[in-house]
């Protein structure tokens, strides 16, 4: 005949097995490499103390879309922020355009070497998100990025961040459809300008 569990140990053990069981609810979960926590619909502050809008927390694969035109590029009809800003060389663009968002924060990217500045003062380099899959085409994994020359002008860029590193971007979206079928653009319009801020990834 089994004996009865003494009340003051049966206590103790149904406490431990609470105990541990709350902890393992509210533990909070470990992010894999490269994960964005936030949803699309977070915002974040500028860090550039010269923007004043709000960025809309998302991906690469969300600003460029998934449609592909001839040439293996991002279409403006796939794009997740269309139409991005009307003015590229505006210091004080919209922060949104027919009720779309126009700064966009991007995590765990990778900026290539960031040194080339064009005649017209802009400071060029291309970004690239590795958590898009290969199979998607090399095209829809980068985005050209610039600093506009007025930016830099007014003492408002940020310096070049370190190619290679991952890092969190933010940057106003924009469509030139002047470079469509301009490989070094990507066969595609979209792109980040002005780049404005950037910080070493979280």
């Amino acid at each position: 005949m089994r004996r009865p569990v003494a009340p003051v140990l049966l206590t103790a053990l149904l406490a431990l097995v609470a105990a541990a069981t709350l902890t393992a609810a509210t533990a909070a979960p470990t992010p894999r490499a490269g994960a964005t926590p936030q949803s699309a619909a977070t915002t974040d502050v500028s860090w550039n103390p010269h923007v004043v809008c709000r960025a809309v927390v998302t991906t690469l694969r969300t600003v460029l879309g998934t449609q592909k035109n001839a040439n293996g590029g991002a279409t403006y009809a796939g794009g997740g922020f269309k139409p991005g800003i009307p003015d590229k060389r505006s210091t004080n663009p919209p922060c949104s355009v027919s009720g779309v968002p126009t700064l966009v924060e991007l995590h765990y990217v990778v900026m290539g070497t960031c040194n080339k500045i064009n005649a017209d003062g802009d400071w060029t380099c291309e970004l690239t998100d590795p958590a898009i899959p290969l199979s998607a085409g090399v095209n829809m994994r980068q985005i050209h990025c610039e600093i506009d020359g007025q930016y830099r002008a007014k003492g408002w860029a940020p310096k070049p961040p370190p190619g290679g590193r991952f890092i969190d971007v933010q940057g106003f979206v924009y469509w030139d459809p002047s470079h469509v079928t301009a490989a070094w653009h990507h066969y595609s319009g979209w792109e980040l300008h002005s780049f404005t801020a950037w910080r070493l990834a979280r």
